[in-house]
Formats: C-alpha cells, structure tokens, sequence
C-alpha cells in the first residue's frame, strides 16, 4: 500500500489523555512516516491560534485543518487554502438564541478565539484537566460583549460550552432549526457550529484534490462524532480505541486508545512494515467487520503484533464466498452445516486452500486464528449443537494450516507468540 497522507484529529486522538502532549512513541512515528514523504496534517474543532501548542511538539506538520474543517492552513506557505466560513446574518441566529441562555460561548474568526469572560462563571467542567483549561483560556480575545462582535463578522465556528445541561436538549433543539449550520457533539455538554457544508471531511477532501492525493493514499484518524466525515473519506479510516461507537462505526480499521500510542500502533500496522516476518490473523481479530454477524471479534492483544510482525489479515470465510453477514456454522460430523442446517463445507474448504496459499507465497510460519471457529479454532471449537458448547476438535482452515506445518496460536496466546518472538 501507499499512504501519501495522514490527517489526525487532537483532543483523544494525537493528543495524550492531558490534552497538552504527544508521547514520544508517537512523536517518533511521525516524525519517521514524515521523513518517508508522507504528508502530516492535524485536524481539529480548535482555532488554528491554539494548535501552536501542538505544532511546537511537531515541527514537521504540513498542514492544519481548523475550526472542524472551516479553514486549512498551509504551514509551509503561511496562507490559508480553503475557507468555509458561518455567514454573518447566520451567525446572529445563532447569537441571539444563546444570549437568551446563561451560557458560555466563542465565536472563532480569523483563526482566534473570541469570548466575554465576564461569561466564564457559567462555564462549569469536571472532566477536563485545569493545566489544559488554563492554557486554553490564554489564547482567548476577551470582548465587552460577544454578541456585538460577533455581528460584525462571520465566524468559522461557535463552541458552546454547556456542561451543568439544564437547557442543554432546548438550546440544541432551536440551533438545530437553523439550516444553514451543522451541529456536532465532540463532548458531552459541548455544541459545536459550522456551515452547513463544513466538516473535516470535506476540508480534507479539497486540500487532497489540492495536492492530487487520492482517497485511497489517505489515513485519517478520529475518535469522536466531529471526525465521522474525515474518516469515511479516508481509505485507511482509523478509530481510536477510546472513540464513539458512530465514530467506530464509520471508520474502516481500530486502533488502540489514545492513552496507549494507538496512532503509533497503527503506523506499524499500515505504513512501516519492511523487514518483518508475516504471520497470519484472523482479520476480525483485527477489528474488521467479517464476523457471521456483520461485526468482529476486535482484540486489543492481537493490535500488538504489528509491532513484531507484518501481519497478514484473512477471512477464510469470506474467501470462500460467504457473504457478510451470515448464518453461523458450526462442524458437525467433519462438515461446516450452517444452524439451518445447510452444508457449507464446499465453501470452507475453499478459503482455507486460499489461506494456505497466502501462508506459503508469504513464507508463513505461525498464524494467530480466532479461537473456538469453525474455520480457525484450534484444539476447542463448538461442538455442532449452537449451544455455545465445546468439544475437542479443530477448524477447518486451522487444521490445513497445521497440517502443514504452520503453529497456530488463539487470541488467548498472543502474549506468548509475542515472549517467542522476543527470544
């Protein structure tokens, strides 16, 4: 594969769980996938103004997508190359529905952050470290009144910040019947508003068209509602492993969380993988969605392995035409027979062959399988009734694959396979 391009949200993503650094595994994976050429972007709700915080830990940024994709600075250039910014006759609908209410909002304009702090006393958190509030509110223009301000200008984006709720669902009702904007949620409490057409997907989409980066060159990272679109334009879209379940769900690949270097993690996984021995895994393992239910089987554990590995994901099922979602299978009597009671075994046998081929192209020596499988299991599977009952016994790729002469290890025993490989 290539990646040309990688995009990375901030808050719970790039960012440590301090909302101030980026750990020095991270920091390294970058750095190391900037010198291969590919292009660095940051992109967040923040106004550019405070990711100088950011950029200072990380030099080499190209690019900064700002305001949830209403503006992308060019670093190199010190210009702005696209805009989408809130009309001003919008941004008064918007104003005067907020005044009504005890609340603290910032209209963001022309990459700063504009608030009335005489407001602040409304704003009450309990979830966000005070070292982070404190930097945050240093890159604040404070004004007389925000909403004369704000009259004067269009905004990129106004952050409403709204923890205590007791309006939260009437506030969020009213804004909503603005058609001109869309609203976000990146955080419990917090209203985010851009032009309607704004997000960072789109702002991503331009500048790659900009750069003529296609969609397929690209990985974008996210963990909330605000990086949806991002990572559904991105080939390699990858949720965090502390994201929302939208977010999960609209990304293509997990990650682990933000707390454990899951970008670093992922960089393994995608980008650098030169001079490593391949290994077979069950993609679902990996968080792809090729479970008999339409979902996956995601283990943090089996993440780690790119770190040793280049790991080669498989479906012997899918290869063997079953669609996605499916009926469950278990082997009853030697055959994969689906719960109604069809035989499959034609269509097992199948992806297994094709597994073995990929084991042997790619000199495969171990396979990690999903444990219990009627395709991988190994040793243990399920014993035909669909009770969730096991007996001896194993899957029929597992047992190709052992037969000649590739281990095999479950999810179970990845920090095993993980000991070996340190030996």
């Amino acid at each position: 594969m290539s990646v040309k391009l990688i995009a990375m949200d901030l808050d719970g993503t790039l960012m440590s769980p301090d909302h101030i650094t980026v750990s020095e595994k991270t920091k390294a994976a970058l750095k190391r996938a900037h010198s291969m050429g590919i292009k660095t972007v940051i992109a967040t709700g923040r106004t550019l103004s405070v990711t100088e915080s950011v950029t200072n830990q990380l030099p080499f940024i190209d690019y900064v997508i700002y305001s949830n994709g209403a503006a992308v600075y060019d670093r190199c250039k010190g210009k702005n190359i696209y805009t989408n910014t809130i009309s001003t006759e919008t941004v008064v609908k918007i104003t005067d529905i907020l005044e009504e209410y005890p609340v603290f909002y910032e209209v963001y304009s022309n990459g700063c952050q504009h608030a009335q702090i005489s407001k602040a006393k409304y704003f009450t958190n309990s979830d966000l470290p005070q070292e982070f509030l404190d930097e945050y509110i240093k890159g604040i223009i404070d004004h007389q009144s925000i909403a004369d301000f704000a009259k004067d200008c269009g905004a990129e984006k106004i952050n409403l910040y709204y923890f205590n709720g007791e309006h939260y669902g009437e506030i969020k009702q009213r804004l909503s019947e603005i058609t001109e904007i869309t609203i976000t949620s990146p955080v419990m409490g917090d209203i985010e508003m851009t032009e309607r057409r704004t997000n960072k997907g789109e702002a991503l989409k331009g500048m790659c068209a900009e750069l003529g980066i296609s969609s397929a060159e690209v990985m974008a990272f996210g963990d909330a509602d605000n990086d949806i679109e991002m990572l559904g334009f991105a080939k390699y879209g990858v949720a965090m492993g502390n994201a929302s379940e939208d977010c999960k769900s609209a990304a293509a690949y997990e990650t682990l969380s933000n707390g454990e270097d899951g970008i670093a993690l992922a960089l393994e996984r995608f980008v650098f993988t030169g001079g490593k021995e391949k290994i077979i895994v069950s993609a679902c393992l990996l968080g792809e969605n090729c479970k008999y239910s339409g979902g996956n089987n995601f283990c943090k554990e089996a993440l780690m392995l790119y770190e040793k590995f280049r790991v080669l994901p498989v479906c012997p099922e899918y290869f063997g035409g079953l669609p996605i979602p499916r009926e469950p299978n278990e082997i009853i009597n030697g055959r994969a027979i689906s719960k109604s009671g069809e035989d499959h075994t034609a269509e097992y046998e199948a992806g297994a062959e094709k597994t073995l081929y990929i084991a042997r192209e790619n000199n495969c020596l171990r396979a990690v399988l999903k444990e219990r499988s009627p395709s991988c299991g190994f040793k243990r599977i399920y014993d035909g009734t669909f009770s969730g009952s096991l007996a001896d016994g194993n899957g029929i790729t597992a047992e190709l694959l052992y037969k000649n002469g590739i281990s095999i290890y479950g999810e179970s025993e990845i920090s095993i396979l993980l000991d070996e490989s340190e030996c």
